[in-house]
């Protein structure tokens, strides 16, 4: 009786983390940006001025804004 418990505990356990995986994915194809707006915040930053504080942060930003624009 013991090891059923422990095996359904088992099966359960992988079918919850399959299920939050999928989950997980779901929420990050949802915020795939399209050309268009990638292309609309790549001109805002453009045309912005930062401080220098700023700089490596807003690198590091464009950095993936470019290469999602680009995929």
């Amino acid at each position: 009786m013991d090891l059923r418990r422990l095996i359904k505990g088992v099966i359960m356990g992988i079918i919850d983390k399959s299920k939050k995986v999928k989950a997980d994915k779901e929420k990050n194809s949802d915020f795939q940006l399209t050309k268009t707006e990638l292309e609309f915040i790549l001109k805002l930053i453009a045309n912005s001025a930062f401080q220098g504080k700023d700089v490596q942060l807003i690198y590091d930003l464009i950095a993936k804004l470019q290469k999602q624009y680009s995929e």
